[in-house]
């Protein structure tokens, strides 16, 4: 049985000008989705409290959203002005956790059984620092056909894949990896640019389209100082996130 696995949820995404306009919210994770117009927070918080595997959950975030969740969750915390910042701050009370699950607020599709299923998925390899969402692009749009919902992908040997919206992680990569990891983030919907940054014989290999998911993992304790990642085989509500008026106009059509 996998032990309880403790929770810092992402709530200081600042809504791009155009989705600000659309919504009228600064933060995304305030934003009302839904027939009854709730805000994407509290989806996701219900999703990890249902999840069989979830512990305390910490909210990273403005004032704002932690008045609306204070009740719900174990901590709430001030955010940054970026995800980097707000990571630093919110792992500090996780710091000597072996791992957390870290989220962020726009992905409202994720219910508990997504959670569960990535979960139980990494816990099929052990011995791991990082684990990280991969979905296959086909999956993804059979099961949201709309080109409003389209993502960025990365042809790899293996396939076509785009990242998710969570991830379990060993804390003290943020704190020791804290430049790499910026710049992942910065990055992190840019391919190439994400190539690049691993080094000239990765990138050669993806514009050559026979990089593998094993070249990747093999290439992160070098750059992570010897913490090891693994690429984990993910459903697509993980992915599918709100950053632009027409990903939410397209999302309401799902329910």
């Amino acid at each position: 049985m996998l032990k309880k696995i403790n929770v810092l949820l992402l709530a200081g995404g600042i809504s791009k000008i155009s989705l600000r306009k659309f919504t009228g919210k600064e933060n995304k994770a305030l934003i009302e989705i839904g027939p009854h117009r709730k805000p994407m927070i509290l989806y996701m918080i219900e999703a990890l409290k249902k999840s069989k595997y979830t512990g305390k959950i910490i909210v990273a975030g403005p004032k704002e959203a932690q008045k609306l969740v204070k009740d719900l969750v174990y901590l709430t915390i001030s955010g940054g002005q970026t995800i980097p910042e707000t990571l630093k701050s919110g792992i500090l009370p996780l710091k000597k956790d072996p791992l957390i699950l870290i989220s962020t607020c726009d992905a409202p599709l994720i219910t508990e059984k997504h959670i569960d299923n990535f979960i139980e998925e990494c816990g099929r390899w052990p011995g791991f620092d990082i684990y990280y969402p991969i979905i296959d692009k086909e999956i993804y749009q059979k099961s949201f056909p709309s080109s409003d919902l389209r993502r960025v992908y990365a042809t790899l040997v293996e396939g076509i894949f785009t990242g998710g919206n969570i991830l379990l992680i060993n804390p003290r990569i943020i704190i020791d990896c804290a430049d790499i990891i910026n710049d992942f983030i910065y990055f992190r919907k840019h391919p190439l640019k994400i190539a690049r940054i691993l080094g000239a014989r990765i990138t050669a290999k993806y514009l050559r389209k026979y990089l593998s998911i094993q070249d990747l993992e093999k290439k992160v304790p070098e750059l992570l100082g010897g913490y090891k990642g693994k690429a984990i085989l993910s459903p697509p509500e993980i992915a599918l996130d709100i950053d632009k008026p027409r990903h939410l106009k397209a999302l309401w059509n799902n329910y």
